[in-house]
C-alpha cells in the first residue's frame, strides 16, 4: 500500500516551512491542531481490505484500561508481532491517526502489529506511557497461544515520541529481565529532554519546533525537562549503559530537530556492542513521509527489510 492520498492531504494540512507557531506551554492548542489535521485526512487513514483489524483492551497491573488494535494481513501465517507506538510528542496522537502507517508496515512485511493507545501527557505524566506499552507487550506474551505467536519474535516500533517510549521500554525490560524484544525500530525518535535549540539551517525547515519540544517534554516530566535527575526510561539519551540491547534501527532526517540526539544514540549503541542500522535522510524534515513520497517509499522498504530480518521465519535446521 502506498500513502499517496495521505501524503497529498497532509501537504495541505501541515506547514512544512516553520513548524508550530504556538507559544511554549500551549499543549491544548497543539493537540487541537493535531486533531483537526488528522480529522481532515481521515479518508487517507482507512485500513485497506487486505488488512484485518481487531480492537482489544489491555488491563494493566494498576487497573488502567489500555486500548489497542491488532492488525493482520489476510493470508499471512507469520508468527511474529511488532508492537507499534505512535508519535505525537507524548501529548497527542492516537491509534486511529496511525491507521495508515501501521497498515502499511503490516501489508509490506506480513508481520502482524499491535498498536497501543497509551495515555497522554499532561493528564498522565511519566511513567504512564512507558507502563502502558510495557503492559501491551506483557499481554502479547501471555496471549501468545491464542495469537499463534512466537514469543522470541516480538519487536517494537516507534515513531517520534513513540520512539522514545519504545526505547525506554526496551531499556527497562532489559533491566527487569522480563519480556525481552527481538529488535527495536526507532523512526526519528525523540530521545533527549535537553534538546532546546536547532542549527540555523535546520531551524527554517522544522516541522517539530523547539517550542513544540520544550512544551511536550515538560508536559511529560511535570515541568522538569532538562533537570539532572530524569530517568533514562523517560529520556533514553540519558542512559549510561546500553549493553545487551536488541538489534536497533534508527532513522532521522538532516532537517530534523532530533538529528544530533539520534546520531549520538546510534553511536552510543554501537560503542556498547549493539547491532545498529542507522539511516540519515538527506534534506528530510521530521515526518517527511507526508511530503516526500519517493523517500517515504524507500524508507518503508528499508524498515520492512529490518523487521523481516529480525522477526521473519527462522531458518530450518538440518
Amino acid at each position: 500500500m502506498r500513502i499517496t492520498e495521505l501524503s497529498k492531504s497532509l501537504k495541505s494540512a501541515f506547514d512544512l516551512r516553520g513548524g508550530s507557531t504556538l507559544p511554549v506551554g500551549d499543549w491544548q492548542g497543539r493537540r487541537a491542531n493535531a486533531e483537526k489535521m488528522f480529522g481532515s485526512v481521515a479518508d487517507g487513514m482507512k485500513v485497506p481490505d487486505t488488512i484485518a483489524t481487531t480492537n482489544i483492551t489491555v488491563t494493566g497491573r494498576h487497573g488502567q484500561r489500555i486500548p489497542a488494535r491488532v492488525y493482520r494481513k489476510k493470508g499471512s501465517l507469520s508468527r511474529a508481532l511488532v508492537v507499534f507506538v505512535h508519535g505525537g510528542g507524548m501529548i497527542m496522537g492516537s491509534i486511529d491517526a496511525s491507521n495508515a502507517t501501521v497498515a502499511r508496515y503490516v501489508e509490506l512485511t506480513g508481520i502482524p502489529a499491535l498498536s497501543v493507545g497509551y495515555r497522554l501527557a499532561p493528564e498522565h505524566t511519566y511513567p504512564a506511557q512507558r507502563d502502558d506499552v510495557a503492559e501491551a507487550i506483557a499481554w502479547a506474551y501471555s496471549h501468545a497461544g491464542e495469537l499463534n505467536l512466537d514469543r522470541n519474535r516480538i519487536g517494537i516500533l516507534g515513531h517520534s515520541s513513540g520512539g522514545a517510549i519504545a526505547a525506554g521500554v526496551v531499556l527497562r525490560l532489559r533491566d527487569m529481565g522480563e519480556h525481552p524484544v527481538a529488535c527495536q525500530l526507532l523512526v526519528y525518535p525523540m530521545l533527549d529532554d535537553r534538546t532546546d535549540k536547532a542549527g540555523p539551517i535546520a531551524a527554517r525547515f522544522l516541522t517539530w519546533s523547539v517550542a513544540d519540544n520544550i512544551t511536550s517534554w515538560n508536559c511529560l516530566l511535570k515541568g522538569k525537562a532538562g533537570t539532572p535527575d530524569i530517568s533514562p526510561y523517560a529520556a533514553p539519551a540519558r542512559a549510561k549503559d546500553l549493553k545487551r540491547l536488541p538489534p536497533t534501527y534508527i532513522e532521522v532526517g538532516t532537517l530534523d530537530l532530533f538529528r544530533e540526539e539520534d546520531e549520538q544514540y546510534a553511536k552510543a549503541l554501537a560503542d556498547a556492542g549493539v547491532s545498529v542500522e542507522f539511516h540519515l535522510r538527506r534534506g528530510a524534515p521530521h515526518g517527511f513521509e507526508a511530503s516526500m513520497e519517493d523517500l517515504a517509499d524507500k524508507a518503508f522498504e528499508q524498515r520492512g527489510a529490518f523487521l523481516l530480518k529480525h522477526l521473519g521465519e527462522p531458518e530450518a535446521s538440518d
